[in-house]
């Protein structure tokens, strides 16, 4: 009797045992397929987008992701992006490191994860700078005293590295007048001699190459990302803290969707350039863009060989924001603004 009694008591126990464990597991998977991580719109094709077009692969249904896309806002540029991102409007968004420091430095709960933008002496983004039209007399920095320069956002990248050009020679912010134009507007601004140079942002793609393409302008010697900033991550995106500390299988899943689309992306664009950009042409079709931006379209302003930032990336910039006077020595360090511990391919020493 005794010997029946203990067999009933442990089967009871391995069932109660067996049954939590299966709403453990029916309960974290619950949770992982109702998280939802909310981007913005883009009228461009998406990474997800490109990468199923070319390889047939839905990049984020293999890494089990669930999207919603917010309705694009008008951006002047990362930094109204991170701070949608910061007031939960989304719950990603990429910018250069200027508005991540900014924004970091006030308080705000954000974290990069990913770079998503580099500059090395010979890919394309290295070469994107101040554009200025070919009769215009403006031949080197100081030229631009009194002249109205067009920047994509204040308080933002292009807005620092004027700056520090503008004080490599002896001058300051005050001796030019800075016009905030969304990118898409500024080469129609400079032809129209509204404003008299043009600086885009570090993220510049297909705005910058167009202005370039369609002639009659110049860049200004000197002001290239490479020969402002050298080799560097110029940029990532993000996720707020407490969305990362909740869910941090979602976000690494998505990371590792958004690494596994752009190579896919990549690595097509090495082989046939063109199949890219036909490709791409007909998503913009599909999405009622502008198919035409596609013959500007290029893979290669991100770097497979540079797939983890380092503090020297955000380092360049707290030294421009102390030598300003808008950060104090030592107010934060490079780890508060990015870990690279969801990166797909960092490796814990």
């Amino acid at each position: 009797m005794n010997n029946k009694v203990n067999v009933i008591i442990v089967a009871a126990i391995a069932i109660v045992v067996t049954g939590i464990g299966w709403f453990a597991v029916q309960k974290s998977t619950s949770r992982t397929e109702q998280v939802v991580i909310r981007e913005l719109q883009s009228t461009a094709p998406a990474q997800w987008e490109l990468a199923k077009k070319l390889a047939g692969r839905d990049i984020l249904a293999e890494e089990g992701v669930r999207i919603e896309l917010i309705n694009s806002i008008q951006t002047g540029g990362g930094t109204v992006i991170l701070q949608a991102l910061l007031a939960n409007n989304i719950d990603v968004g990429g910018s250069a490191w200027p508005a991540w420091i900014n924004i970091i430095a006030r308080g705000g709960k954000i974290k990069a994860l990913l770079g998503t933008m580099v500059s090395t002496k010979d890919n394309e983004c290295s070469q994107q700078g101040l554009l200025v039209l070919n009769e215009s007399n403006i031949h080197e920095i100081k030229d631009l005293v009194g002249k109205r320069i067009a920047v994509n956002v204040l308080g933002a990248e292009a807005d620092y590295v004027i700056r520090f050009f503008l004080k490599k020679h002896g001058l300051s912010i005050s001796q030019v007048q800075l016009v905030v134009v969304p990118g898409s507007q500024q080469e129609k601004m400079l032809r129209s001699r509204q404003v008299d140079a043009i600086a885009f942002g570090t993220i510049a793609g297909v705005d910058f190459d167009m202005a370039v393409a369609n002639g009659g302008v110049r860049q200004i010697p000197g002001t290239t990302n490479y020969e402002t900033k050298g080799e560097t991550v110029l940029a990532g995106i993000g996720f707020r803290t407490d969305f990362i500390e909740k869910h941090p299988d979602a976000v690494r899943r998505y990371l590792r969707a958004y690494d596994g689309a752009r190579r896919i992306i990549y690595n097509e664009f090495q082989k046939d350039p063109e199949r890219v950009r036909k490709a791409y042409a007909e998503i913009s079709v599909e999405k009622g863009s502008n198919p035409r931006l596609a013959k500007y379209f290029r893979a290669t302003l991100w770097n497979p060989d540079y797939p983890l930032i380092a503090d020297n990336d955000i380092q360049w910039w707290f030294d421009r924001f102390i030598e300003d006077g808008l950060l104090k020595q030592g107010q934060i360090k490079p780890s508060d603004i990015y870990t690279n511990e969801f990166n797909p391919l960092y490796k814990k020493k």
